[in-house]
């Protein structure tokens, strides 16, 4: 006679919503808001950004060539609560670029091509010469490991809803800019900070 197992739902408050980005243990996750938008354009201008991955699902990714003109459309066309890494731009030399490709393991080539269009595939050493061949007539085209300890873009962050709240539960590996950006959201007036000044402006060090 088979036994029956009597299920009982307790009511309780939680210490947390499990929609909090907080209670996962990591580091703050960056929002894409206005501000984290206004240092991709900051970025763009001095030529140290110039290429958008936005991770709308897990394990897939869209590629955007990001120029002071075009960063509002992208950001507009945006999955909600999407992934986004901010990288360096492509570069127009794409033979130099391929002659860097390894002589084995797996690497991600991203290239724009003739009409515009961003594209990217994932190739290992028998893949190079098709790669190759493909990328060969691009605009520009960028190498990026896969491996992750190797893949690390300039900063990162994730989509918030329409009004404002982060609510997706997946989070973006941090960088060193991520990092500077936690800590400096966390500064209060009046704190006390240890460091190390670099520039002294009319507003403060």
């Amino acid at each position: 006679m088979p036994l029956g197992v009597a299920l009982e739902l307790v009511r309780g408050r939680v210490a947390s919503s499990p929609y909090d980005v907080e209670a996962a243990g990591h580091d703050v996750q960056r929002p894409g808001d206005d501000d984290f938008w206004d240092g991709v354009r900051r970025a763009v201008a001095a030529r140290e950004a110039g290429l958008l991955e936005e991770m709308y699902v897990e394990g897939a990714s869209r590629w955007h060539r990001l120029s002071l003109d075009t960063v509002d459309p992208v950001r507009a066309g945006l999955a909600p609560r999407a992934r986004l890494a901010v990288w360096p731009d492509l570069s127009s030399d794409v033979d130099a670029v391929l002659a860097t490709l390894p002589a084995e393991g797996l690497v991600e080539c991203v290239w724009q091509d003739k009409d515009g269009r961003t594209h990217s595939a994932v190739a290992d050493e028998e893949d190079f010469p098709a790669l190759a061949q493909r990328v060969s007539g691009a605009d520009a085209a960028a190498l990026l490991s896969v491996y992750a300890d190797d893949r690390v873009p300039l900063f990162t962050a994730v989509m918030p809803d329409s009004d404002g709240v982060l609510r997706a539960r997946w989070q973006t590996e941090p960088t060193p800019a991520d990092r500077r950006w936690a800590f400096l959201t966390s500064l209060h007036r009046g704190d006390i900070a240890t460091g190390r000044v670099t520039c002294i402006a009319n507003f403060g060090i």
